[in-house]
């Protein structure tokens, strides 16, 4: 069987014909999610940077993005009504 190789990160994968079009694997041609639906409403999944539990949103600076516990129980929601403030929290 042939191989092809995804044009942006360099996976080999066998293929039964060969494509015209741009040549990407599966994880290269996914589309970052904008509006995830769940139980508690609609949850923003952040996309920037995350700390180094690779769970916590936190801004260009390492800041977290609006601390506290979802609601949702998505880590990474950033939708502010699934937010609720952490009580004592260490600014």
């Amino acid at each position: 069987m042939a191989t092809i190789e995804c044009e942006r990160c360099g996976y080999l994968w066998e293929i039964n014909a060969i494509r015209k079009r741009v040549n990407l694997c599966v994880s290269c041609r996914a589309r970052k999610v904008q509006t995830v639906h769940t139980g508690q409403g609609k949850c923003i999944p952040w996309h920037g940077y995350f700390a180094r539990d690779e769970v916590t949103p936190v801004d260009d600076d390492g800041k977290p993005v609006l601390p506290g516990e979802r609601s949702c129980g998505r880590k990474d929601c950033v939708a502010p009504g699934h937010v609720r403030p952490s009580v004592g929290g260490d600014d």
